[in-house]
This record gives C-alpha cells, sequence and structure tokens, in this order.
C-alpha cells in the first residue's frame, strides 16, 4: 500500500535565490581577533566583515567608501558555498535596514523580526492605551538561509516561517516605578551590543530571580551568587505567569482573563495551515518585491555581488512513495495484514504467542472504594471484551491468547500516597507481573516533585513491577477505544511482542539504536551547571523487535563518553551470544540519535569499532527532528471533514540533499481535530562528524543510504504500542524519550535507582 498521491503538487516554505554568475570577486585579509574587531569598530557603516577560517572576508555594502586592504580573490557561488551565505546573510540584513528603517530585528540570524501592524497583535484592542504596544502578543517573522540540492540542482533559498510571541517593553524600572511587587521575579538581563543601538535588539540572558531592591538597583538571585544590576537593564521574563501577573495588577484579574482567553482562541485561527500559507506568501512579497511596482528588489554590494529571491515558494513532488509496512503475526511470517495491526491481532493473535512466557499474569488492581462498582466493570471489559464492539469483542484473554488473568482487587479509602504504599506493603503473595491503578486527574496537575504519579511509579519499578494507570474519569467512561489501546500497553509492558515489520533480505546483519540524553540542570539562569547527563539506549531488531533497552548512569559530563561506549559494548555483547553471529560478518548499525553531542557520539563509536574488529561494522548516525524550519503545503488539499486543508498525506517528502529528507507524518487523515493547527513534517538526517575532525577512520564505515533509511524510520512509526495509530517518531526515539522524560521527573523521589530498569524490566516496555 502506498501512502502518497502523485494528483497533489506540493511547495516547501523555500524561496529561491537567482543568481546570474557563477564566481565572484571578494577581498580577504589574514584573521586576528583584534584585526576583525577593529574593522568592524572603524568601518561597520559601510562594510561587512565575516570569518572563514583563517582569513577576514569584506563586503563592501556602502559606495562611499573602500578599503584597501587585503587580497582580492575569486570565488565560486556553490564551490565556496560557506563564504557566499555569508554574504547573502550580510547583504540581506544591510538591505533590510535600508528598506525597512523603522524596524529593528531581534537577531542577525536566524533573521527575526516583530511585526509592526495593531491587527497582527492579538490583544491591541483588548488593552488600555498606555499598555497597547508595550505589552503585545505579535506575529515573528523568521528568515533563514539554507543551500539545498533538490531533483539535482543546487540552490540556495530563504526559509521563511512565521510565529506569535510576547512583547514586554516596560523595565523592572517602570514596573517599580508603579508600585508593582517585583520579589521573586524572574528577569533577564538586557544589554545593548557595542554599536549595535537601533541596529539589533540587545542582548538578553536569564539571569535570576530578585531579591531584594534597593533605590533603582536591584539584587538578583543568580547561578553566580547575589549580583546587583541597574534596574533599567532588567526585565521581566516573557512568560505567560509573569505576563498575567502584571496585567493583574495594571488591570484587573477578570481584563487579563479576557486576554489570555483571546489568544487562546485565536490558537486555531493563527496556526491554520492555510492561513500560514498565505502569510508566510505575503511577507515573501514584502520581503523580496517592491512596495509599489512588485519589481525583485536587486539585493547587491559595491563589489558586484548580486542576487534576487524568488517570491513564491519552490513547488516540489515526492522524491519517492514510502510505503505502509506489512504487519507480521508470526514467526514463520505466514499471518500478515497489510493495513491494520489490530485486524491482524484480531484474526492472528500475537507474534509470539507460542514463546511468550507470562501466559497467566497476576495483576495487582487498586482503586477507591467508592468507585469498587465502576472498577470491577472496567476490568471485566478489559479482560472479556464487549460483545457488540466492532474493536474489542475478544479482550484482552483472548485477543492476546492469554491462558489467565488473575485480578487482586484492593480498595483505596483515600487517594493519598500512603494508602497506596501501604496496600503495596500488606502485598504479602508471590510478585505480580503488572499493576492497574486508579488515579484521580488531580495528579497530572501537581508539581513533578510532589506528585504521586511519580512516586508509586518509582516504587512499583523498583520492585520490578511495571504499572499501567487509568484515571477515575476513564474508569466510569470507559469505551471500546480506550479499552483496545490499554490492552495493547498492557501486553508489551508485560514483555510482549504483538507484531513485527518484514526484515530486509540481506546478508547483513542490522541492529537499529536510539540514544538519548537529558542534561541534570540545577535551574535555567545563565551560567546554569549541566553536571550530570544521563543516557539512554534502546535497541530494536531491523523488524522492529524490542531487543533490551539499557539506561546509562547519571554522569558528568567527563565520563559520558567512557559509559556510552561501555552500554553499547555490553549490549552489543549480549546480542551476539544471543543472535548467534559468526566472527567476519556484517553488522549494520543504524543510530537514532535526538540531539547529539557535538563530536561524541562519533568519538564513542570510533573507538567501538576500533574495539570491535571481529565484525565488518557499518554505520549511520541518523538525527529526527521536529526542531528544523522546513513546511510542507499541498495548496490543492481541501481537507478531512474541515481538517487539514492545505497539509500534505502523511508518507509525502521531499529530499533536500543527498544527507536530508523532511517526511510528512501527520496529513489530513491522522489531524484529530482542527485545534492541532499546522502539523510540521520531521526532518530526517544521516550526519557526519562537525567541523575540523578527522574523518579519515570512519569513511568506510559510514552507511549513506538516505531512501532506505527513511523508508525504515517511517515504518518504525508503526510500532509505538501505546496505540494502533502510526506516531510520528519512530519507536526507537519515542522509547528513549519517554524513558528519558519518566527518569528526569523521578529523579527527584527519595531512594528511587533507576539501576533497577537494567535487570529484568530490560526487555518490558514499562515506559509506555
Amino acid at each position: 500500500m502506498i501512502e502518497t498521491d502523485h494528483k497533489l503538487t506540493m511547495q516547501l516554505n523555500f524561496f529561491p535565490i537567482l543568481f546570474d554568475f557563477d564566481e565572484f570577486q571578494i577581498s580577504k585579509t589574514i584573521y586576528s581577533d583584534e584585526t576583525l574587531q577593529e574593522l568592524r569598530r572603524n568601518h561597520n557603516r559601510t562594510h561587512s566583515f565575516f570569518r572563514n577560517g583563517d582569513d577576514i572576508y569584506i563586503s563592501n555594502s556602502g559606495s562611499d567608501g573602500v578599503i584597501e586592504i587585503g587580497d582580492n580573490i575569486t570565488k565560486g557561488v556553490f564551490s565556496d558555498h560557506s563564504i557566499t551565505a555569508s554574504l547573502i546573510k550580510h547583504i540581506f540584513f544591510r538591505t533590510f535596514k535600508q528598506r525597512f528603517v523603522s524596524y529593528t530585528p531581534v537577531d542577525f540570524y536566524p533573521f527575526r523580526f516583530f511585526s509592526k501592524q495593531d491587527n497582527d497583535d492579538l490583544i491591541h484592542d483588548l488593552l488600555p492605551s498606555h499598555l497597547q504596544g508595550k505589552i503585545a502578543y505579535k506575529k515573528l517573522i523568521e528568515v533563514q538561509l539554507r543551500l539545498a540540492n533538490i531533483n539535482g540542482q543546487k540552490q540556495f533559498g530563504f526559509v521563511i516561517n512565521i510565529k506569535r510571541n510576547w512583547i514586554f517593553e516596560k523595565t523592572c524600572l517602570d514596573l517599580h516605578i508603579e508600585g508593582y511587587d517585583l520579589a521573586g521575579v524572574e528577569v533577564l538581563h538586557c544589554e545593548v551590543l557595542p554599536g549595535l543601538s537601533n541596529i539589533l535588539a540587545p542582548n538578553e540572558e536569564f539571569v535570576g530571580t530578585i531579591a531584594d531592591i534597593n533605590g533603582e538597583m536591584a539584587t538578583v538571585e543568580t547561578n553566580e551568587g547575589s549580583v546587583n544590576f541597574p534596574l533599567h537593564e532588567l526585565f521581566i521574563k516573557k512568560t505567560k505567569f509573569n505576563i498575567g501577573k502584571y496585567l493583574d495588577f495594571a488591570m484587573s484579574p477578570e481584563k487579563t482573563t479576557s486576554v489570555l482567553n483571546r489568544i487562546e482562541s485565536k490558537r486555531s485561527e493563527i496556526y491554520n495551515t492555510k492561513n500560514l500559507y498565505k502569510e508566510i506568501n505575503s511577507t515573501a512579497k514584502h520581503l523580496f518585491t517592491g512596495r509599489l511596482d512588485g519589481a525583485k528588489v536587486l539585493f547587491e554590494n559595491s563589489d558586484g555581488f548580486c542576487f534576487t529571491v524568488q517570491d513564491v515558494p519552490m513547488t516540489v513532488n515526492n522524491t519517492f512513495d514510502l510505503k505502509t509496512p506489512t504487519f507480521i503475526f508470526d514467526p514463520a511470517g505466514t499471518k500478515t495484514n497489510s493495513t491494520s495491526p489490530d485486524m491482524g491481532l484480531t484474526n492472528f493473535g500475537p507474534y509470539d504467542s507460542i514463546s511468550f512466557d507470562t501466559k497467566s499474569p497476576s495483576v495487582i488492581c487498586i482503586c477507591h472504594r467508592e468507585n469498587r462498582g465502576y472498577f470491577t466493570d472496567f476490568l471485566g471489559s478489559l479482560k472479556d471484551g464487549i460483545s457488540n464492539s466492532n474493536f474489542f469483542k475478544k479482550g484482552l484473554l483472548k485477543k492476546y491468547e492469554l491462558q489467565d488473568l488473575t485480578y487482586n482487587i484492593n480498595e483505596l479509602s483515600s487517594f493519598e500516597l500512603s494508602e497506596y504504599l501501604r496496600i503495596i506493603r500488606e502485598w504479602d503473595e508471590s510478585k505480580p507481573d503488572l499493576a492497574i491503578i486508579e488515579i484521580p486527574s488531580e495528579f497530572k496537575r501537581l508539581p513533578d516533585n510532589d506528585n504521586p504519579y511519580y512516586k508509586l511509579k518509582a516504587k512499583l519499578l523498583s520492585l520490578e513491577i511495571p504499572v499501567q494507570y487509568v484515571s477515575t474519569e476513564k474508569v466510569k467512561a470507559y469505551n471500546e477505544y480506550i479499552l483496545n489501546s490499554l490492552a495493547l500497553q498492557i501486553y508489551a509492558k508485560l514483555g510482549g511482542t504483538p507484531w513485527v515489520l518484514p526484515s530486509q533480505k540481506s546478508v547483513d546483519r542490522e541492529i537499529i539504536i536510539g540514544i538519548g540524553h537529558s542534561w541534570m540542570r540545577q535551574n535555567q539562569y545563565k551560567g546554569a551547571e549541566q553536571s550530570k547527563v544521563v543516557g539512554i539506549t534502546t535497541f530494536l531488531s531491523s523488524d522492529g523487535q524490542y531487543l533490551l533497552g539499557d539506561k546509562v548512569k547519571d554522569v558528568s559530563f567527563e565520563n559520558y563518553f567512557n559509559e556510552l561506549l561501555s552500554s553499547l559494548t555490553y549490549s552489543f555483547n549480549r546480542l551476539e551470544r544471543e543472535q548467534g553471529w559468526a566472527e567476519g560478518d556484517t553488522v549494520r548499525l543504524i543510530f537514532h540519535i535526538f540531539k547529539p553531542i557535538k563530536n561524541m557520539e562519533f568519538d564513542v563509536i570510533s573507538q567501538f569499532i576500533k574495539n570491535n574488529t571481529k565484525y565488518k561494522i557499518k554505520f549511520a548516525f541518523v538525527t529526527i527532528s521536529k526542531s528544523h524550519p522546513h513546511l510542507l503545503f499541498e495548496p490543492t488539499q481541501v481537507g478531512i471533514s474541515g481538517k487539514g486543508a492545505y497539509i500534505p498525506n502523511r508518507a509525502s517528502n521531499i529530499f533536500l540533499d543527498s544527507e536530508t529528507c523532511v517526511v510528512q507524518m501527520f496529513g489530513p487523515k491522522e489531524l484529530k481535530t482542527t485545534r492541532q493547527g499546522m502539523s510540521t513534517p520531521i526532518q530526517i538526517k544521516i550526519r557526519t562528524p562537525q567541523g575540523n575532525y578527522d574523518n579519515n577512520e570512519l569513511g568506510e564505515q559510514l552507511y549513506y543510504d538516505l531512501a532506505y533509511i527513511v523508508q525504515q524510520i517511517f515504518s518504525f512509526t508503526y510500532l509505538s504500542w501505546r496505540s494502533f495509530l502510526p506516531g510520528e517518531q519512530p519507536a526507537t526515539m519515542l522509547y528513549s524519550n519517554l524513558i528519558s522524560k519518566l527518569l528526569s521527573k523521578m529523579r527527584t523521589v527519595n531512594g528511587w535507582d533507576a539501576d533497577h530498569l537494567n535487570y529484568s524490566l530490560k526487555r518490558k516496555k514499562w515506559f509506555l
């Protein structure tokens, strides 16, 4: 089954830059920091200076000044693309400042500026006149330069995005004079960089919270201790909470509520894909064409380097057809379904039915005594199914081919943590295989460090018991869809494999490894020490079976290399024994990484390969991210039931170059409501070492088949086992991120030791 439709033509929010030359002249001189600072200090009005390697390059942007310095050389537009890119950025910035004199950009790169139109401020008409413009929720326009190689053609282009952000231009001195209490308020220190007044917005740093005020000075508690700042250099941190609190003071709580409600009510409108498409195109017209005659703006310097920009987005077609995988429900591969894993599971039972060793699980169940009637009805339907259901007629017992399911029901007198712990302590029978626990929805609103949800999960996991929570609301109003998803999660938490995917008929052995990490930081203030890093690795086979997961210890950054190497080595050795690899086998390792730490992971795998000469190892590092500027639009897409207009179908994709692909994971069919708005694609990128990295040793081992990797990642989005619907992330990243998030939440629980997870829970999906 192919998930794309070639009748539709997509557009990328990429506006190509047009040159009428292949080479250009530019001056350069030898770099030193002192030389660069002096040139900028003396000639910044007419010239741009930027460093590239050991040289400073000079662009004359004004006709009234010539600097007799350095050598004039010839460079190629694409062969020297990093120099070209710097030139484009500087010329674009200067041209913008000349054309739009009253605008002060927020950043040089990515180039960002706020709209000045009152109708682009969602709250303008709700504020009193003295606050209008000073406080706003405005359109923020972001322009990034990209070099793409689409359909074999290299092209520079500007990528345009539009967001909405708070503006708060009152200084803490203004607020203090008004009588606003600043004690304990989070603040930013804003400093105008030398020579950039009215050219760039002040540099902002989140420094800490105000402890005391003396005259026009504030004492701020920072990560460097107590530091004094002038109040006129401090601004409150622009969060909904901080601004709402000030508006309560400046207006009234009722008026503040109407302001915040306005923003909330407009979300589906401003993030509507069709509206966003029109806004991006309108912005491109303003930036790249003359406001009166509509002719293309010529961006140029005085050295003859010039370009224009196409004012309509690039039209693209699918690079290749991504296919929905076939779902397999037996080791022989004879029981398959090519459309629905749920239907296949109902017809055939789970993939590992014959080998699954927890056929008669014992479950400890905890509910509030006032809800026992609802809870036992819920448990009965979970076990035996709903007779008139389309999706859950068989129930957990028969659908997953279990022999028995024993519930041990225990009652709480209150939802206090002590009550839950009392029941767990009193459980003196043999250890249960799973816990099903009723919790009130209020738990979600409690702070992490005082939340029974995490304390209880930590307690049960330390006893090596996976837990399935269910809210009181769901207990009282469950349906076939809720039960169907819960049963799937429960089977996975018990260690089961509901289905697998076809594995490639390759002579290479292949393991897919998800690597996640999270920093342990004291706080978000400037200078916060990122003292420790925790790593998570998850191992899947090429057919999607969850082989094992390993949690790397909380270690200082200096020790992360050794811990990650040790974790990979331990898991690799375990898998080679279990799978009977032979010396000389080619082993392909595909690493899925959310966010790499510089070249750290390359260093680790380089050492890992040196240590494992027994096998021929090929590997690829792939990042999978939503943090990128690219958007795909489908103007002929009318949507489904009022949602998804202008959004391409799931599986639509475009190769931006030989290492990068963007894939639309949620199309109109996958969106649940109109409030979801724009569905952004994910970016899949094969990573190579950055900077001056010695790549010679790794060259032969790197694996570059982008189409293969993209199809595999797409297939792995059908393996979440949280629900039967495909997700946005492949299972490798989803699992690593879920584990990382839970570990960070449970870290504050007294007595919790994450090493428990490295034993009997290693192969169970306890984190779902």
